[in-house]
């Protein structure tokens, strides 16, 4: 059991987090239906991709992962990470610093893949993913651009992927304002999921 989050359901509060101004995170809402599609199992082999703050890796590592892959680009937000992963006391879970597709090529294959950020190279990512990714496992893309969804839906298509999952979320939290509660709007998230070959 964790000391800092003792449960299992996934969804940690944003602010147990270390947080870095510049450095993006998967927000809690997100990242619960995002590890829901990502059907997490004991000793699976995950990569947390364009990982920021760490926050989905960890989660998965908190769940039972036997080894997360958390791969970042940026300097900073890999020491986030590394503070992340002590907060948590997590010892199965890496850091890897450098860029998809480039940084994946010594890892081990995958049992399920999360896509945060793609710095850009999205096309050259997924089908990385796709060499990487073991058959059967699972792939889960977010993105805040309107873009970004058709792209990774037709990979999958185009893929053999099965179970195709296609969720758009929108959350707003209350804050206070004065004496009354307002509905504060986060952006909107595309979460794409897809399993690769039959279920």
């Amino acid at each position: 059991m964790n000391n800092r989050w003792p449960f299992t359901s996934p969804g940690i509060p944003d602010e147990y987090f270390q947080r870095l101004a510049g450095v993006p995170m998967t927000k809690q809402e997100v990242r619960a239906v995002s590890i829901s599609l990502l059907r997490i199992f004991s000793g699976a082999i995950m990569y947390d991709l364009g990982a920021g703050t760490g926050s989905v890796g960890v989660e998965c590592a908190l769940l039972g992962c036997g080894k997360v892959f958390a791969v970042e680009r940026k300097p900073e937000a890999v020491a986030l990470i590394k503070q992340n992963i002590k907060c948590f006391q997590l010892d199965n879970i890496e850091p890897v610093t450098g860029k998809a597709p480039e940084a994946l090529d010594g890892l081990p294959a995958a049992d399920r893949i999360f896509l945060g950020g793609s710095g850009g190279c999205l096309a050259d990512i997924l089908q990385s993913t796709n060499i990487k990714l073991k058959d059967g496992g699972r792939l889960v893309v977010t993105s805040v651009t309107v873009d970004t969804g058709p792209q990774v839906i037709k990979f999958l298509e185009n893929n053999n992927f099965t179970d195709i999952n296609i969720t758009g979320l929108s959350v707003s939290r209350a804050v206070s304002r004065g004496s009354v509660h307002l509905w504060n709007a986060l952006n909107p998230v595309q979460i794409i999921s897809g399993q690769k070959g039959e279920i």
